[in-house]
């Protein structure tokens, strides 16, 4: 039987049984209170008998049992007649009373006549064996309902739990790297609910997996361009082969391809450090549009050497936020684009008080791809990056609390925007 066979067992017993002892002692105590009101009816008529039989100067019945008590002397009556007996016990007894007689607990109930008090006394129920098959056959009761409810618990025990069993299975055999795994019917309540989240999870480490084979393959392309280079280019100059009117040309393009490999390096430790939550935040409050100005005015000129237009448009715009952090965003989407705008076209950076947008007009992001241009590595059509800026960008915004987005532009192409919250 399985831990959680187990426990649904007893959370359906346990309180099945608590439930059972409570009510056969409940009805045990109304039972016997119910039989020691009826014997106390009896003692009371069997008294007034012998009350009456002493008035009439007449026989008591044998059948009743009693003692009568005069100047101090007690006699038995009934049965075999009077008898003279010492029972200082009946002394100081209240109309109804209980006493103990060798064990035996008893009800007593006294009259006084004159100067005679007469006695009638009984077993108590509980110590009558007539209450015996009451009480065996309310506890047979109980017995067989907590047996029926057992197997009825068990029953619907196996078909709540034989799911969750099939499941861990299942889970195992996910851990175990086995794709395309089937999983368990679905029934209607939160265990089918948890099914469809495995299996929702099944479909993510798929797309994980081969996101994540997308990546390396694309880290490794990467990383193997430039380095090809450089060692072309520097075993060229070891072999003596380049003039020295082209040493300036093959050094520029040695540091290049340095310089991308220390951006791609750069990006992957950042995005790295940011999806494991080990750089954290550095908010203070930022005047944005001062923010927004300053960064134009840098990139300014790699935009004029390709033939584009950077205008910018701002309103004063205080925000909290990590001011290093927001800043790589707004990099990222004007050099997304740099990247994306035509020669000759115009790229506008725009700021108010609740949204920053960077137009470009460039071919656009169609609109199936506007959701997954932010997951990593993946490249805009045209792109020369390594498909990690969107990446990090989207989980410093993330960070942040920030709604951000793609859409069309007014100027024909993408529109990257970030809203502030008011």
């Amino acid at each position: 039987m399985s831990k959680l066979m187990r426990k649904f067992l007893l959370a359906v017993i346990a309180p099945l049984l608590i439930m059972g002892v409570l009510s056969f002692g409940l009805t045990a105590f109304l039972v016997n209170r119910f039989a020691e009101d009826e014997r106390y009816s009896q003692l009371a008529r069997e008294a007034n008998i012998i009350e009456e039989a002493l008035t009439e100067n007449r026989p008591v019945p044998r059948e009743i049992q009693g003692f009568i008590t005069t100047n101090g002397v007690t006699e038995r009556i009934g049965g075999r007649g009077r008898q003279v007996v010492d029972l200082p016990i009946l002394e100081d007894l209240h109309q109804e009373d209980v006493i103990e007689v060798q064990g035996n607990r008893l009800l007593t109930y006294q009259v006084t006549n004159g100067g005679t008090v007469i006695t009638t006394i009984r077993e108590a129920p509980l110590a009558s064996s007539a209450l015996d098959g009451v009480y065996v056959a309310i506890g047979v009761a109980f017995l067989v309902t907590l047996l029926l409810a057992a197997g009825l618990a068990y029953y619907m025990g196996r078909q709540f739990i034989r799911p969750i069993i099939d499941l861990r299975a299942v889970a195992k055999q996910i851990g175990d790297g086995q794709k395309g795994v089937l999983l368990p019917d679905r029934p209607n309540d939160e265990v089918g609910e948890l099914i469809s989240a495995v299996d929702e999870m099944q479909e993510q480490l798929v797309q994980k997996e081969a996101l994540q084979k997308s990546f390396i393959a694309g880290i490794t392309h990467d990383l193997r361009t430039p380095l090809a280079i450089i060692r072309n280019e520097t075993e060229a100059l070891a072999a003596g082969v380049i003039s020295v009117e082209e040493l300036p040309e093959v050094t520029d393009s040695i540091i290049e391809e340095t310089d991308r490999l220390g951006l791609l390096i750069d990006e992957t430790l950042v995005y790295s450090k940011l999806a494991g939550g080990m750089m954290p935040l550095d908010r203070t409050e930022v005047q944005l549009d001062r923010l927004v100005q300053e960064t134009v005015e840098r990139l300014q000129s790699t935009f004029q050497k390709d033939g584009l237009r950077l205008t910018v448009v701002t309103e004063p715009v205080q925000r909290f936020l990590d001011r290093r952090m927001f800043e790589r965003v707004l990099v990222n989407f004007l050099m997304n684009a740099h990247v994306a705008a035509p020669s000759g076209s115009e790229v506008r950076v725009r700021l108010m008080s609740n949204e920053l947008t960077v137009d470009d007009a460039g071919s656009g992001v169609a609109e199936a791809d506007r959701a997954t241009i932010w997951d990593l590595y993946i490249k805009q059509a045209g792109g020369s990056g390594h498909g990690l800026g969107l990446a990090i960008s989207r989980l410093i915004l993330d960070s942040h609390g920030l709604t951000y987005g793609v859409r069309d532009s007014e100027l024909g192409g993408a529109c990257f925007y970030v809203r502030f919250k008011e």
